[in-house]
Order: C-alpha cells, then sequence, then structure tokens
C-alpha cells in the first residue's frame, strides 16, 4: 500500500467536525439548567442529613454518657452564637452545668466548621437556638426548627420535638424561602 495514493484519507473532515461541536454546545445548553437545579438540591438534601444526624447523634451521646448535652450553632471558634444562623457550622458539647457556653476545650464532643457550601443557609427558628438533650434523651422546651434554604429556594426543614427525636423534610420543588 502506498502513502501517496489517490482517494479518501480516514478522519474527519473540518466541516463534520464543525457539526458535531455544533450539536454538542445545543445538547449542553441545554443539559446544563437541569444540571444546575440538580446539584442545588443535592446541596439542600446534604445540608439537611448532616444537620439531623448531628442533632440525633447528640441525643445518643447524652442517653448512653447519661448527662447532658447541648448543640448550637457556632462560627467554629469553640463558642455558641446567639443568633439562630447554623450555616457557619455547629457546636457540640456536654453540658454537665446546663450552661450557654461550653465550660472548657475538654467538653466539646464535635465541632462541624463550614460543613454547608456557601450558598446554604441553616436557620433556626425564634424561640429556640439551641437543642440541650437531657441523659434520658429529652430536649424539653419547644420545638426546634432549622430551615434549610439553598440561594432563594426552600429546600427543606430540621425538626426537634420535646421528646427530641429529630426528623427532617424537603420542601417541594420551586418553594421560596420565607425570610430570616
Amino acid at each position: 500500500m502506498r502513502k501517496d495514493a489517490p482517494g479518501h484519507a480516514p478522519g474527519f473532515s473540518l466541516v463534520e467536525a464543525t457539526a458535531v461541536l455544533a450539536v454538542v454546545s445545543i445538547l449542553l445548553g441545554l443539559a446544563l439548567p437541569g444540571l444546575q437545579d440538580v446539584v442545588r438540591r443535592q446541596r439542600g438534601a446534604t445540608a439537611l442529613h448532616l444537620i439531623s444526624t448531628q442533632l440525633a447523634q447528640a441525643r445518643i451521646t447524652a442517653i448512653a454518657r447519661r448527662t447532658p448535652v447541648t448543640v448550637c450553632p457556632s462560627l467554629g471558634d469553640g463558642r455558641c452564637r446567639a443568633e439562630p444562623d447554623w450555616s457557619a457550622g455547629w457546636l457540640v458539647y456536654r453540658d454537665v452545668r446546663r450552661r450557654d457556653q461550653p465550660q472548657s476545650s475538654g467538653d466539646i464532643l464535635y465541632e462541624a466548621r463550614r460543613p454547608l457550601h456557601g450558598s446554604v443557609q441553616a436557620r433556626a427558628s425564634v424561640g429556640r437556638v439551641r437543642v440541650r438533650y437531657q441523659p434520658d434523651g429529652r430536649s424539653g422546651g419547644n420545638n426546634l426548627t432549622i430551615r434549610v434554604c439553598v440561594g432563594a429556594l426552600a429546600g427543606g426543614e430540621v425538626i426537634v420535638n420535646n421528646v427530641g427525636r429529630v426528623r427532617s423534610k424537603r420542601s417541594p420543588a420551586g418553594t421560596p424561602c420565607p425570610p430570616p
């Protein structure tokens, strides 16, 4: 076989390659908005899972160690915030003296620092900022609701009832996030 033989050479022509590139561009343009919605929903679901898992783990720890355990919003500095914003993280600590702050660094069981994506906001209900689990697992007082928003849309809620049970529920797609 000769290299310089006349005839059709294998490969794509410039016109064929340009046509394929145009079709791929159109398909990506159509798929990208749907993919962004999937990513947004997944970020909300991840936030709901992280918060509810940590609250349930704190309850189990209080029961197992037979000591009060508190979970509160934190900025990652080993102290509880007074504001109901859980977006920057949370703190879990042994709370034998039932204080609003951990008494020493040895009391801190877990501290989540920036666990959520920057587009995710988690805010607790106004009446209750923290959860204090008793040694029997109850969390007396009123219910705590933490609303999770991704951008301007609601992702769902994490609810802790008076008995201390944690549950989460997702918001229907397209639900606007309530104002803080």
